[in-house]
């Protein structure tokens, strides 16, 4: 129920200019009536008492907020409005009155309207609510550079104030200027250790920078702070996944779903993150017993049979997949795992069956049709799969760049790297931002010793996208190479083999650039840690034979 503050307005408008004495003494006892009428909870009553009140004394600005706030508390927004237009033609710097004025406006989804007046009680002296008011309608309207600006200016104004350095933070953080909105964050808390949003916004930063033991120690104290929060019990769970500390974070989950009143979807994410973690032994668990206790739940049904098929429980995989029936949203993406569990124990065949069968049924299907062209893949028959995609895309118009990715990589088994090359071309027209097709178009041109300028530009975007690649690395390093850039070449495939120490390729490829740069001792080690990786390896068995 909405508090009783009626008498306060009596008061207010008692010690409030007046026009006169008779208006004075006409608009208190309108006044009192509307009070008791309050008490009485009758509204209808209280909005009549109070018009005329404001009918008495129209300059009240204290009468007339009121009656916008009873008004808007109705959510007769236009009328409220209306009362409040009519006070600002009295009183055009009233800061209270602008600022009600911009909250009407916006709750009327008119933000461009509400920008002007809550910027002008800002510098009229409404304080925070009004500078708030003003960055939230900026972000509504998408003008981030002044909602940054806007944000800025209000915590330099009041450098005392949580609020402001949390929003200016905030905003800083989401606009790319990270380490500045963490300190702007800091501060925040420096003057509000209890800050919620301050704790939660600088959990997320110090979780997506990596540094996983100070978000560890935020979310903690979020979750000391507001005991009710899901949300940062659910963060601080995935943390402790990320810090391997897998029991902890299983149980931080089973409170939030305590807290949350029993939630199913918190175990379920629980499963999901199990799996993108890597636990799919953990996350097996949670789907079996959410597939026992819901038999018709296709969904965990479906990651049940995903977490068995990552532990090569294949039989039982392809039990699970094989309840979900044609009319569950996961049929499609379950006979594909279905063949590929079957692919895995050597039933192929079986496996090539289903998903023809399927693709009779829907032949636009293109999940079951990449799915087909990678069992004749991985049984060698490149050509079939070929035959099987282009045919496909003779029949119509295509918008799904993994068929040309697939049609490339393909292309290039059958050693056709112009075709691959065309292929990777319309993948990336589809989707430019694709750092695998980037980097394999670059890695193709690179290796055919073509267009190697090109070739740059395409990895380093790749690069851009993915920076910690251990193969993208690779190929910039064998770009430079191939442009006789050998200095540059060694430090950059240097880089790549600390990222991905296990492939043979690049330590072959450090090996050869190596020799380039006149460091043959260094090159053998590369060659032969390259054989010991990979010891079939026969052309750096020759390199390695050649330097001993």
């Amino acid at each position: 129920m909405r508090r009783c503050v009626l008498p306060l307005v009596v008061f207010a408008a008692l010690l409030a200019p007046c026009p006169s004495p008779a208006s004075l003494a006409s608009a208190v006892e309108p006044l009192l009536r509307a009070y008791l009428a309050q008490r009485a909870g009758d509204l209808e009553q209280t909005l009549q008492s109070l018009r005329e009140a404001l009918e008495a004394d129209p300059a009240s600005e204290v009468i007339r907020t009121e009656l916008a706030r009873l008004l808007g508390g109705r959510r007769d927004y236009t009328a409220a409005l209306g009362t409040v237009e009519e006070g600002l033609v009295l009183r055009p710097q009233s800061a209270e009155l602008l600022l009600l004025q911009a909250r009407l406006l916006e709750l009327l989804e008119r933000p461009a309207e509400a920008l002007e007046p809550a910027r002008e009680a800002a510098t009229r002296g409404a304080g925070s609510e009004a500078q708030a008011l003003a960055v939230h309608l900026l972000e509504r309207l998408e003008r981030p550079g002044e909602a940054l600006a806007q944000a800025a200016a209000w915590a330099e104004q009041v450098p005392d104030s949580p609020e402001a350095q949390f929003t200016w933070g905030r905003l800083l953080a989401q606009q790319g200027n990270t380490e500045q909105g963490r300190e702007r964050l800091r501060r925040a808390l420096e003057l509000a250790p209890n800050h919620r949003s301050g704790l939660r916004a600088l959990a997320a930063l110090e979780e997506e920078a990596g540094n996983l033991a100070a978000a560890e120690a935020l979310y903690r104290r979020v979750i000391e702070v507001n005991p009710h929060s899901v949300e940062a019990r659910l963060r601080l769970g995935q943390v402790l996944l990320r810090e391997g500390a897998v029991d902890e974070a299983v149980q931080v989950f089973e409170a939030a779903e305590r807290w949350s009143g029993g939630d199913p979807g918190l175990r379920f994410r629980l499963g999901v993150l199990l799996l993108q973690f890597d636990r799919p032994g953990e996350a097996e668990k949670v789907f079996r017993t959410m597939a026992e206790g819901h038999q018709d739940d296709s969904q965990a049904l479906y990651l049940l049979g995903v977490s068995l098929l990552a532990q090569e429980e294949y039989a039982e995989a392809i039990e699970v997949f094989a309840r979900i029936g044609p009319d569950d949203a996961q049929y499609s993406d379950a006979l594909v795992r279905r063949a590929i569990a079957l692919g895995s124990l050597q039933r192929g065949a079986e496996a090539r069956a289903l998903l023809e069968a399927r693709l009779a049924e829907a032949p636009q299907d293109e999940e079951v049709l990449l799915a087909l062209a990678g069992l004749h893949e991985n049984a060698g028959d490149y050509r079939a799969a070929v035959e099987l995609l282009e045919a496909y895309v003779a029949r119509g118009e295509v918008d799904n760049a993994r068929v040309f990715f697939t049609l490339g990589v393909l292309h290039d088994k059958l050693k056709d790297w112009r075709t691959s090359a065309e292929y990777m071309k319309r993948s990336l027209a589809l989707r430019p931002d694709d750092a695998h097709a980037l980097n394999y178009l670059g890695y193709t041109y690179a290796d055919q010793g073509v267009y190697l300028e090109e070739a740059e530009g395409l990895i380093l975007r790749a690069l851009e996208l993915r920076p910690q690649d251990g193969f993208i690395t690779d190929s910039l390093g064998w770009v430079y190479f191939k442009q006789g850039r050998f200095e540059e070449a060694v430090t950059t495939l240097r880089r790549a083999v600390e990222i991905a120490p296990k492939d043979p390729v690049i330590w072959e490829h450090l090996g050869d650039a190596l020799v380039k740069w006149g460091e043959p001792q260094q090159a053998l080690e590369a060659y032969r840690k390259t054989l010991e990786i990979s010891p079939d390896t026969g052309s750096a068995r020759e390199k390695a034979e050649q330097l001993q």
